[in-house]
Order: structure tokens, then C-alpha cells, then sequence
């Protein structure tokens, strides 16, 4: 009876699971985790980010009114202010877009935004009497295709013209 006593603690020693603290069980499992998780894969790139570059023909843009309309608005013959021009814009990741734009209009500075699939622009002169107007895209096959719509400071010249951009080649 003595052995028994004597090995009583060493079986009940044996069939005790051995205990493991919290901490290193929560670091032992994470660190597994963290080397059985895959690479997390790279950002995908918005399709508008990047350069662009475009083309444009502005031509008169016909404003009808019934009566009492502006007398210039029929004066105007589409002359001045109408033929081609070139964009150039630079969207960032976050659809932020700067640029500008050159030609029959004048110089011009271009802002605007980007997103999910259209891009809304902003064009200003620098002159005090130049062009102002906008230009609404939305993304195509082969890039993006808008209007432009513009006017004179005074808003006696209305142009407007299509718009198509392109991955601007380096």
C-alpha cells in the first residue's frame, strides 16, 4: 500500500495536460498565422490614373431663344474662337486631375475630379476676357470621350466641340 501512496502523485502528475500561459498561446498563434498568410496583393491601379492627353475642334454653338434672346448670339458667325485644340492632364490615385489646355480657345488651366467612371472638368483663363467652360467624360474602349462646352468672359462666344483622350505616350 506504501507503493501506491507513493505513486498516486506521480500518476496523477502524468494525466494532467500541461498548462500553457494565455500570452504565449495567443504569440505562438499568431506568429503561425502570420507566416501561413499569403503576400496581400498589390493595390490595383484606378483606370483613370496617369497621364492623358486629348484633342479637341471647338465650333460655334448655336443658343436659340424664342424672343428677346442677346443680339450677339445671332451675330456671332463661329470665327473667332473655333478650330482645334490639345489637352493634357494628369489624374492622381485619388481621381484629383490638373492639366491644361491650348488652341483655338486660348490657354487654359484645367481642374477637376475623376471617378468611378467619368471625369468632370474645369477650364479658366488666365486673361480676364478669355474662355471658360467644362468638359464632362466618361471612360470608352480606347480611353475616355466628352463635351466641351465653353464661353467668352462677356458669354457672347459659345464653342463647343468632342472631346477624346488618350494614355498620354512618353
Amino acid at each position: 500500500m506504501r507503493r501506491a501512496l507513493l505513486l498516486f502523485p506521480f500518476v496523477a502528475a502524468c494525466q494532467q495536460a500541461p498548462k500553457v500561459e494565455p500570452v504565449a498561446a495567443a504569440s505562438a498563434s499568431a506568429s503561425s498565422a502570420a507566416v501561413a498568410a499569403p503576400p496581400a496583393a498589390a493595390a490595383k491601379r484606378a483606370w483613370f490614373e496617369g497621364a492623358w492627353q486629348g484633342a479637341f475642334k471647338a465650333e460655334l454653338q448655336r443658343i436659340e431663344l424664342a424672343a428677346g434672346g442677346v443680339k450677339e448670339w445671332k451675330q456671332d458667325d463661329g470665327k473667332l474662337s473655333s478650330g482645334p485644340g490639345k489637352l493634357e492632364l494628369q489624374i492622381a490615385a485619388d481621381g484629383a486631375v490638373s492639366g491644361s489646355a491650348s488652341g483655338a480657345l486660348g490657354d487654359l488651366q484645367v481642374t477637376g475630379h475623376a471617378e468611378a467612371d467619368r471625369v468632370a472638368l474645369t477650364l479658366t483663363s488666365a486673361s480676364p476676357d478669355g474662355f471658360h467652360g467644362f468638359v464632362l467624360a466618361s471612360q470608352a474602349a480606347d480611353g475616355m470621350q466628352g463635351t466641351l462646352s465653353a464661353s467668352s468672359a462677356d458669354s457672347l462666344q459659345v464653342r463647343q466641340a468632342a472631346v477624346t483622350l488618350s494614355r498620354a505616350t512618353p
